[in-house]
């Protein structure tokens, strides 16, 4: 997982790579789920501030760990609906096609690839913190 050093042309082509897997998936069980994991998730940002009484570190926390919860929780979705659908998305992470995903695939990298996916969201966080307040 490199896509934090991407130069622009990587990143136009991981970008169409990852709006192909998620044509592909939003038309499916994974695009039902993702509709209602955000709708929870709204809810329970909601709730977060509210409990956070008018403290905004502690409101921003709250509503940032609803946030890591939903995407971490549609994670497995995505893994069941489809192993090649979740080879596209690593590959698509990591700037390649399936093809060559697949030519460099082991189970060790696999896992690797999900666990650097899984840490990357601090990043991810960073960037999509402003559409989720």
């Amino acid at each position: 997982m490199r896509i934090d050093e991407f130069t622009a042309d990587e990143f136009l082509t991981s970008a169409q790579l990852l709006a192909e897997v998620a044509e592909e998936a939003m038309g499916g069980k994974l695009g039902e789920e993702v509709k209602r994991a955000f709708v929870s998730y709204r809810a329970a940002a909601k709730a977060a501030k509210a409990e956070a009484g008018g403290d905004e570190a502690e409101a921003k926390a709250k509503v940032e760990m609803e946030a890591v919860d939903m995407v971490a929780g549609l994670l497995p979705v995505l893994l069941r609906e489809g192993g090649e659908l979740s080879l596209k998305f690593l590959a698509a992470l990591d700037g390649q096609t399936l093809e060559e995903y697949k030519a460099c695939f082991s189970m060790a990298k696999y896992a690797a690839d999900i666990k650097a996916a899984l840490d990357g969201i601090d990043s991810v966080k960073e960037i999509a913190a402003p559409f989720f307040h």
